[in-house]
């Protein structure tokens, strides 16, 4: 995340080393101004958290400046140091309207790092208010802003900061899988930094003891605390000292957070603190050591106020109200019980809250106006508001049943198409082993009953005396030959054994020679390569059979013209004639086979057929084809 945070106005140009020269260029700088320029957001970025206000002051400077010079990628920066300083003091409408401008500068720069920067504050803020729907797709985009940066340590940081929106929503799987993309990122990377090694690790670990996998967790906690500096040693020592009380070893855990918190009192981080002293009061809790516990209670309270972190506050109040209900101060843990309910039930219904406060709102305004009213109209203004809450409440009913209607039809619809798709699989299923049944006992006949009588042929053949028998019999045996041939032919036809294109041209071959219809074909040169499933082959080449046939037989047509070309990773299979042509509607209302036959090839090859067709003027059906599915 962008650290943006300054001192005051008045000494931020000797802070940032800047001379007032830098911020007096006009549209004509010099190359050296423009990089130092370049420069100066960088050190803006890195002081920001100290004091936004100041940040923002010196931001919008900056911005004005980038603008004079002309630059979008400065521009851009200019704004998302704005952005950055407005999500820092909480101002999300403000940052909002920045990130508008800042985005649509850097769009034209190509700046995704700086994008990159940009969505994951958003997201980061906005998921830190528990508000995960807006927030999540923020840290989406960052993450293909920082691939197309190219910079792993970015990379890995965004699906940590993913990791750990899913861990605050309760999705410790979800959190779990962006972890694990982290170190694969980390491990892909030839200079990644220690720090996001360490997050890497930490958020993997914080998954694993939210979703009570504790060996996995301190296993996990310690791999992170290899890549651990000064600063960050403390959270992951409290990190385990968390993860040994939730496993009931409380002395582990007094260890760790002890270590933590004597490295963290000086760091002023009221968010860590916060988790520290309130992980240190729950273990005394669990010793039955409450003196302490309350102390530290208290400096769980007052740092989770401080920190302004919405986790932190529940945390605290959930502390609380154990520690109170274990040494029966009922009255106080009611209370704090009462608190972290509300809180929680604020954040994770946001809408409703919303709602609840324009309706309090407006209750008030009638109020007012009722007592401002003459006492003789009371009576029937308390009359019409029973009226209205009446109306209400049926308006109510009415409206839950038909949601609840609504959810019925829809849990229906999902479950017919789901037992469509269900009889769709077991068609294509039976249909593609009918198929292989076919062509199987085609293959029996040609090359096993085929053979066997060629072979009985050859031996009645060689018999030196041929009576009336033998020469009956031969002549029986050649109809036999004649029928086996025929039958192995129509289950699959032997030009198949030349590819389906050539088996195709044979279809037009023979409707050549055998009448009055002219048959043309064309296949795309860049087909002629591509080789199918025999399963397939068969498919469109009964489906071209049948076609042509209709369009002789029922058309009357005496010119077919055939082609097949490809067109985005489809094959489209064009035919037409010059027939007396049928309505549309007509075919496909058709309750003929062969349409039946057509359509239902074409549905298991996962295909559409497109049919224009009108009466005199012949009929044109155009079957595309997926290329995956050959």
């Amino acid at each position: 995340m962008l650290k943006i945070k300054i001192v005051r106005v008045a000494v931020i140009l000797s802070i940032l080393g800047a001379t007032p020269s830098v911020f007096a260029q006009s549209k004509k700088v010099a190359v050296a101004d423009s990089l130092h320029f370049a420069k100066l957001a960088d050190r803006i970025n890195g002081i920001v958290n100290r004091d936004p206000k100041a940040a923002d002051s010196l931001a919008h400077i900056y911005f004005a400046e980038a603008r004079k010079l002309n630059h979008d990628d400065y521009s851009g920066r200019g704004a998302a140091l704005i952005n950055s300083a407005s999500l820092v003091q909480g101002d999300i409408s403000k940052a909002l309207t920045w990130y508008t401008v800042a985005q649509r500068y850097f769009k034209r720069s190509k700046n995704h790092l700086w994008t990159g920067y940009t969505n994951m504050n958003m997201g980061i803020a906005l998921s830190g208010k528990y508000d995960f729907e807006r927030g999540l797709p923020y840290i989406l985009k960052s993450i293909k802003d920082f691939e197309l940066a190219r910079d792993n340590n970015m990379l890995a940081s965004a699906y940590c900061t993913l990791s750990m929106s899913f861990h605050d929503f309760g999705n410790y799987e979800k959190g779990k899988q962006y972890a694990f993309l982290a170190l694969e990122t980390i491990k892909r990377s030839k200079d990644v930094k220690q720090f996001y090694q360490w997050q890497a690790y930490s958020a993997l670990a914080i998954n694993y003891d939210d979703n009570k996998e504790w060996d996995k967790a301190i296993k996990t906690h310690l791999e992170a605390l290899k890549f651990a500096n000064r600063t960050y040693i403390p959270y992951t020592y409290n990190n385990l000292g968390n993860t040994y009380k939730k496993k009931g070893q409380l002395n582990n855990a007094l260890k760790y957070l002890n270590l933590s918190l004597s490295g963290s009192r000086a760091s002023g981080n009221g968010y860590h603190l916060a988790s520290v002293y309130g992980n240190i009061a729950d273990v005394y809790r669990l010793q039955h050591n409450y003196q302490p516990a309350g102390k530290y209670i208290d400096s769980t309270l007052y740092y989770s106020r401080q920190s302004k972190s919405p986790e932190k506050l529940i945390d605290a109040y959930d502390f609380a109200y154990q520690l109170k209900n274990d040494t029966g101060d009922y009255k106080s843990a009611v209370t704090y019980l009462n608190l972290r309910t509300a809180l929680k039930d604020s954040l994770l219904n946001a809408d409703k809250a919303k709602i609840i406060y324009n309706y309090q709102e407006q209750y008030e305004t009638k109020e007012k106006e009722k007592r401002i009213q003459q006492q003789q109209f009371e009576i029937a203004k308390r009359n019409y508001w029973l009226i209205m809450a009446l109306a209400a409440f049926v308006l109510f009913c009415i409206g839950a049943y038909v949601l609840y209607r609504l959810y019925k039809n829809k849990q229906e619809k999902k479950l017919q198409e789901e037992i469509l798709r269900q009889q769709e699989i077991e068609a294509r299923a039976l249909f593609e082993g009918e198929q292989s049944e076919r062509i199987r006992i085609a293959r029996d006949l040609h090359d096993g009953v085929g053979q066997m009588l060629s072979l009985v042929k050859m031996n009645l053949s060689a018999i030196d005396t041929k009576d009336a028998v033998t020469i009956n019999t031969m002549d029986l045996l050649d109809k036999t030959i004649d029928e086996v041939r025929n039958v192995s032919h129509n289950l699959i036809p032997e030009e198949l054994n030349f590819g389906i294109f050539r088996a195709l041209e044979n279809i037009a071959d023979k409707v050549n020679s055998s009448g009055d219809t002219k048959m043309s074909i064309h296949i795309s040169q860049e087909l002629q390569s591509l080789t199918f499933e025999k399963q397939n082959e068969l498919s469109i080449y009964r489906i071209v059979q049948e076609v042509v046939n209709n369009m002789i037989k029922h058309a009357g047509a005496n010119r077919i013209d055939l082609s097949i070309t490809r067109v985005n990773k489809s094959i489209i299979i064009a035919l037409k004639d010059n027939g007396r042509g049928l309505a549309e509607d007509a075919i496909g209302s058709s309750k003929g086979i062969g349409w039946k036959n057509i359509n239902a090839r074409v549905h298991l090859l996962d295909g559409k057929i497109n049919i224009r067709s009108e009466k005199l003027t012949g009929t044109q059906i155009e079957i595309t084809l997926p290329e995956h599915g050959q």
